[in-house]
């Protein structure tokens, strides 16, 4: 969405963008970085639900720091965070998936995956990019108003985080085998 309003409501070309996105792809590569070491300390579930708050920061900080006038300066900060939130709730959402089926089935898991995610990313840039386009409101509004609809978005995944049960890939493993309560 961010892309979108520094192209279409900033003038910006592809380059130009892509430069002022570079907080948002250092964010993630920190994170994703560290993400192995996280993994050790806490758990998959602690770090999805952390990446959601640390992403709806940045967007609050966006939010509330950016404007559709104001310096690109500005945004560092929000981008930041935004990447290093979902560097480690992405990381850590894979590790869940991907841990929660046996070895045979990982390149069939990996596929439906990436697809699924793919699914979601280009239904939630259609949603926010409709918002962003809108002549409803006035266009310096447009951008808050996208980030209010994507703030809104990550706090539906942040509640499908935190109803998350303890040890996800160990309770999906137990109902694939029939175990409940580690008893078979």
């Amino acid at each position: 969405m961010i892309s979108v309003f520094l192209q279409t409501v900033r003038g910006y070309n592809a380059i130009q963008t892509g430069l002022i996105l570079t907080p948002a792809t250092i964010g993630i590569l920190l994170s994703s970085g560290i993400a192995g070491r996280l993994a050790k300390r806490y758990s998959q579930r602690t770090l999805i639900r952390s990446g959601f708050v640390i992403t709806i920061v940045g967007m609050i900080l966006l939010l509330f720091l950016a404007s559709a006038t104001s310096s690109i300066l500005i945004f560092i900060p929000g981008l930041l965070l935004m990447g290093a939130g979902v560097g480690v709730m992405l990381t850590s959402s894979v590790n869940v998936v991907q841990s929660s089926f046996p070895e045979k089935d990982q390149g069939e898991i990996s596929g439906l995956s990436r697809s699924v995610s793919n699914l979601g990313s280009s239904l939630g840039t259609a949603l926010v990019g409709s918002v962003l386009v809108t002549s409803l409101v006035q266009e310096n509004q447009t951008f808050g108003l996208a980030l209010i609809t994507i703030v809104v978005i990550a706090g539906i995944g942040l509640i499908a985080a935190l109803l998350l049960p303890p040890n996800p890939a160990q309770s999906v493993a137990a109902t694939q085998t029939g175990e409940i309560g580690g008893k078979a």
